[in-house]
């Protein structure tokens, strides 16, 4: 009898692809995925699997470093929906949940009691706590709370037979299992005395010097090879009243490693490290050139300790954390409480993981000896012993973790495309293995052996106890389904490596220079090492992938099927459009990312290569082209009122999208009736001092004018003379984004010639739309190496770098007044990542304006996204996140200077949201700021 279908099965080439990795360097494309949201759907798809013959590999986040969560078989993946808090219990400060309960939200759900839940590895705000139960995941915070397996006092397992089985510390409640396993621990005792539980930090293979006190813990670590985990009851721990944060500098990181066994004190609840190099490392990354400056010894610290400290009051945490630092005696140090100073120095060492994979020189770093621990007295030494290990073998890495504990992270720069490369990363491996486990250590010290140091465990562990690893597996799993390749007849450290030259079958040259990634669109999208910060609630990648939780639609899940496609084997170019069609090239991960993928560049890249000289959607026309053609309307009189008029009609409207290939179920735009060269040519002009360029984007000019209009009196009034340019001139934002890069890249050069005398003037060019603004000053120079491009790429400005600083001048002189406004801020996306945001806040404070910002990033609409077929509901959807209703509730103004937030904001709520430019205007007007004002030496002073 054929065994039913499992609900939520998918086995479509793309979302296979974008589960083929984790944060791994290894590759499983998997049979199926399924997606359970009951214990019963779990156990439909286990007998479903073992029908077809297929391994079964449970999922949460997917960001384990070892490979621990892929497989050729069924990926069993209880992050998307089998994810409740069942309980939680503030008396016994424990609490009940589902497998996939990320994290963070365990965590926010305790604090209403005042509890926390104490382990929290770097990827708190996306891994899963079945995954971390299933890694023995530990944290900053371990000195102080432990692993997951110290945290674990229940956990039931579904067997590969249908049955479910629990484990707390009183046994199994199956007999025949807790009979086994006792008399397993009893036949052995010796043995696993003398090679299990050494120290804290000895994660490698399973935990069976737990059997004998405490049976769940045992579970904790067996990285899902023994059962599927259906539900844990974890215990939870008081919250800190206070904290302090010592961050401790010190010439090298060897001598950070020897202090941190010093900190150790009562009331420390973190002693993580760093190296020097780290910083090194951050300012090479986009956007972050000034990251770090808060770290004490600055460019000269060799290496750095993170002490927080705990405190019934802030005088105790704050004196622990002096105490500390006497005791490490640092050449450096600075120690914070302020809540937001702190979260700023904890993104540094949470963003380790990821900023890592890029060393400062661009090249590649990848995991695999990743976590490796030893006794923390002997870290410096082993540390010492792995710089000249790595040294001997060419190659380099970045060390970081948790020193308190003696666990090391550190990404190395393994060369996985040549054979050569290969057998020197497969050579270290086994020297590691050797030397870590001279010092008394164990090849990991959290998130489990994997597919990465399974093979080398006999280097750790003898025979008699590989042999009970082998037996203890066989009770739980005698057919061998869950999960192999994985502690038990271990797959080779080199089987299966995805970034071997098999990456490479397809090569696909690209428009754009992808300076930082010597030109190649492979090594761009080889970036993402898979750490998952893209399926984070709390930031604002990837919008998508918030709204639905399906993999496919994360960050990473676009790059490892765009991965696929580069090997040319099952995944083509049509598939990995149709699995990035709702990436609303936002630009968020461009920034949060931690290694900058830039998953709007990769798109565009892909959306030319697929079209380049074939017929392309008619959106791509209708949306791509829009610049010209509302250029062209300016030029007939009553073109623009006319076809307002058409779309003004319901009936016309919905047909004109259908025909154009847009969404029927959005409104279309309209067109300014008196477009802002028209109106700038009309009006009596005013300006007189110093010359600046108004950027005369489309949007603005030719759209919705009230911005162009109002930031040209702003200008004037402040004393500056305006020019807008007569000739068309466009960033190529509407071509990049449909794909159209070598058209994009004329527009751009067409429009750097128009700019030439301007340029040669020195004059600043001043710009309104943030997409636009970025697009110049960011992707200008990407797409085109024409010189005037890149002197128009130095000349933008965003108009609120120009005005703050004017602003504050004369709010200070007394010259104008603050007020005591409000108002409610959607940045713009591509500002938020690439742009300069704090600038327009700046703005506002200077005009005694109270400023609350949208936090979920972008509003919905993305441009031309939002208007293509199929897009509608999704985008309205991303706008009740957070926007819409926050929109509905505020009572003062609404601030967005981009001009699909407008539109967005103005068709899923009615309001009118404002530019900055008009903001200031109306400050002005308030003031009776009518004339222009002497603009002194600003011009100098700014630019």
């Amino acid at each position: 009898m054929t065994p039913p279908l499992p609900r939520h099965l998918r086995r479509d080439m793309p979302t296979r692809a974008a589960y083929s990795s984790d944060a791994s360097v290894y590759r499983r494309v998997p049979a199926a995925i399924v997606e359970p949201e009951s214990v019963d759907d779990i156990r439909t798809a286990v007998v479903y699997a073992q029908s077809r013959g297929w391994p079964i590999i449970a999922r949460g986040g997917g960001s384990s470093v070892a490979g621990n969560a892929i497989g050729d078989g069924l990926i069993i993946d209880t992050s998307r929906h089998f994810n409740r808090i069942m309980s939680i219990d503030p008396e016994a400060r424990t609490a009940t949940v589902e497998p996939g309960v990320v994290c963070d939200q365990l965590r926010d759900a305790a604090a209403t009691f005042g509890l926390t839940y104490g382990p929290d590895p770097s990827t708190h705000s996306r891994c899963t706590i079945g995954g971390m139960a299933a890694n023995n995941a530990c944290g900053s915070h371990s000195v102080a709370y432990g692993t997951s397996a110290d945290n674990l006092v229940a956990v039931t397992l579904l067997l590969a037979d249908g049955r479910e089985v629990q484990f707390t510390a009183k046994g199994c409640d199956d007999p025949g299992i807790d009979a086994q396993l006792r008399k397993l621990a009893a036949d052995n005792r010796d043995l696993i005395a003398a090679e299990l539980g050494r120290f804290p930090r000895q994660v490698s293979g399973y935990g069976l010097h737990y059997l004998a006190s405490d049976a769940a813990k045992a579970i904790a670590g067996s990285e899902g090879t023994l059962g599927i985990i259906t539900q844990l009851t974890v215990s939870l721990v008081e919250k800190p009243h206070h904290t302090a944060l010592a961050v401790l500098a010190f010439d090298t990181v060897f001598d950070a490693a020897r202090a941190a066994v010093r900190a150790l004190l009562p009331g420390v609840a973190t002693v993580e490290g760093m190296g020097g190099d780290l910083l090194a490392a951050l300012r090479s990354k986009n956007g972050q050139e000034h990251a770090g400056e808060m770290l004490p010894g600055g460019e000269k610290a060799g290496g750095w300790l993170f002490c927080e400290t705990s405190g019934a009051t802030l005088a105790e945490a704050l004196a622990l954390a002096q105490t500390v630092t006497d005791e490490c005696a640092p050449t450096d140090s600075l120690i914070v409480s302020d809540p937001k100073q702190m979260r700023e120095l904890w993104w540094i060492r949470e963003a380790s993981a990821g900023l890592v994979t890029r060393l400062p020189d661009g090249s590649e770093a990848w995991p695999s000896w990743e976590d490796s621990a030893v006794p923390p007295e002997h870290l410096a030494d082993y540390l010492r012993d792995l710089y000249a290990l790595m040294e001997k073998h060419g190659l380099r890495g970045i060390p970081f973790g948790h020193f308190g504990e003696g666990c090391v992270h550190v990404r190395i720069s393994f060369d996985f495309s040549t054979d050569e490369g290969v057998r020197v990363f497969r050579q270290f491996m086994e020297d590691a293995a050797v030397l870590v486990t001279s010092y008394g250590g164990s090849l990991s010290g959290e998130h489990g052996d994997g597919r990465a140091r399974s093979e080398l465990l006999g280097h750790m562990y003898s025979p008699e106890m590989l042999a009970l690893f082998q037996q203890f597996k066989a009770i739980f799993d005698p057919t061998r389904v869950f999960n192999p390749g994985v502690l038990v007849d271990p797959d080779a450290v080199t089987q299966g490596i995805r970034l071997d030259q098999g990456q490479r079958s397809l090569e696909i040259t690209p428009i754009h220079a992808l300076s930082h990634d010597q030109g190649s669109l492979i090594n761009a999208v080889n970036r993402c090492v898979g750490v998952s910060a893209c399926r984070s609630a709390s930031d604002a990648m990837c919008p998508t992938f918030q709204l639905t939780g399906d993999e496919l639609d994360s960050t990473r899940g676009r790059a490892r099927v765009l991965s696929e496609v580069f090997r040319g084997e099952s995944v083509d170019v049509d598939d990995a459009i149709e699995a990035l069609d709702l990436c609303l090239s936002c630009k968020a991960c461009a920034s949060e990312c931690p290694v900058n993928v830039d998953m709007a560049t990769y798109k565009a890249e892909l959306l030319h290569h697929r079209y380049d000289k074939r017929r392309r959607p008619m959106a791509h026309y209708v949306m791509g082209w829009l610049p010209i053609s509302a250029f062209l309307m300016q030029k007939i009189p009553g073109a623009a009122r006319l076809v307002n008029a058409v779309f003004g009609v319901p009936r016309l409207a919905r047909t004109v999208a259908t025909v154009a290939g847009l969404d029927a179920g959005r409104p279309l735009i309209r067109f300014a009736n008196t477009p802002l060269r028209r109106w700038s040519k009309k009006r009596a002009h005013t300006g007189g001092g110093s010359r600046v360029v108004l950027w005369p984007d489309t949007f603005n000019s030719s759209l919705d004018t009230g911005a162009s209009t109002a930031a040209v009196e702003v200008l004037e009034r402040l004393g500056f003379d305006v020019i807008i340019p007569r000739e068309f001139v466009c960033c190529g934002l509407t071509w990049h984004s449909t794909g159209q890069l070598t058209t994009a890249r004329k527009v751009l050069r067409h429009s750097a010639r128009v700019m030439r005398p301007y340029l040669d003037e020195g004059l600043p060019v001043i710009g309104l739309e943030p997409s636009c603004t970025v697009m110049l000053q960011r992707e200008a120079t990407e797409l085109s190496d024409d010189v005037d491009v890149a002197r128009l790429s130095a000349a933008v400005i965003p108009f609120a770098d120009v005005i703050a600083p004017r602003i504050t001048e004369l709010v200070e002189e007394g010259l104008l007044e603050a007020g005591n406004l409000s108002v409610l801020t959607q940045v713009h996306c591509h500002e938020r990542s690439l742009g300069t945001p704090e600038n327009t806040s700046a703005l506002l404070d200077a005009l005694g304006i109270n400023e609350e910002q949208i936090q979920t990033g972008c509003c919905g609409l993305a441009g031309n996204w939002g208007f293509e077929k199929g897009h509608a509901e999704m985008s309205f959807q991303l706008g009740e996140r957070e926007l819409f209703p926050r929109v509905r509730a505020t009572e003062g103004d609404v601030l967005a200077d981009g001009f699909s937030c407008r539109t967005h904001i103005e068709q899923g709520t009615g309001a009118q949201a404002k530019h900055a430019a008009e903001l200031v205007l109306d400050a002005l007007v308030r003031a009776g700021r009518q004339k222009p004002i002497e603009p002194l030496s600003f011009r100098a002073r700014l630019f």
